[in-house]
């Protein structure tokens, strides 16, 4: 039985480790790795099939799901690493405050954050309906959780994550009603040294901060350890779950 894995953002930072991870772990016999670039993705490994998406287009999000359709009738893991914090090029910073909201702000973090990855989800539709064991992962973050918000601020990204993981939850109970092997997560990298946080990190203890290749290991230890009990949480990179 061909075992297929699709990682979307797999081109660079913690995608790429990951990709990786998965090459180096010998459990798939397909790995679909997409990115807005295919160019930036190394397809040096036969496995490896690039695939064109770009998440805030309706159009790219259908073509790539035709693609992957082509190639696979099965999807076995599923994993989004799409976030965004911060973009100057847009002016778009972490609001310290209610009045630094702007509505282009708001639209374009949940669309990355949220809306992207669950139109992705819609869009493979029977790739990952079926009855074999699936895994389908969404990276989020602890600061989305409401019980552990303590400093406020970070509008728009805590509440786009919040958002996507009670999609997470409702994907999670809609896959098990018709497979009982379905696990359907969100999953916490911790502090990574990647673009996104690199403006962040002055507060970061040094052994709290990742290279995208330790998160990447974290992740894949949480992912092979899952069991179908843990589908709709939450989970961190040492494998807590992260309080709601």
């Amino acid at each position: 039985m061909t075992q297929s894995a699709l990682i979307q953002g797999g081109a660079g930072g913690l995608g790429r480790a990951l990709v990786n991870r998965i090459l180096q772990s010998n459990q798939f016999d397909q790995v679909f790795v997409t990115a807005r670039d295919i160019q930036r993705i190394d397809s040096t490994d036969s496995r490896v099939i690039p695939v064109a998406l770009d998440l805030l287009s309706d159009q790219s999000i259908g073509e790539a799901s035709v693609v992957v359709a082509s190639h696979s009738d099965k999807l076995h893991l599923v994993v989004t690493t799409a976030g965004i914090l911060q973009d100057d090029s847009l002016g778009l910073k972490p609001e310290k405050k209610l009045s630094d909201l702007t509505r282009s702000n708001l639209e374009r973090v949940f669309s990355v954050n949220c809306f992207g990855p669950f139109l992705w989800y819609a869009a493979l539709g029977r790739l990952i309906r079926h009855r074999e064991p699936i895994t389908v992962a969404t990276l989020s973050a602890r600061v989305a959780s409401i019980g552990d918000n303590r400093l406020g601020g970070w509008h728009s990204y805590r509440a786009s994550k919040t958002a996507q993981n009670m999609l997470t939850k409702n994907l999670s109970l809609e896959l098990s009603r018709t497979n009982p092997q379905a696990t359907v997560v969100g999953l916490h990298p911790g502090t990574v040294d990647t673009d996104l946080s690199k403006p962040f990190q002055s507060g970061v203890s040094p052994n709290k901060l990742f290279t995208a290749e330790q998160s990447a290991g974290y992740l894949w230890d949480v992912l092979n350890g899952l069991t179908a009990e843990r589908t709709g949480q939450v989970i961190a990179w040492d494998g807590q779950t992260i309080t709601p």
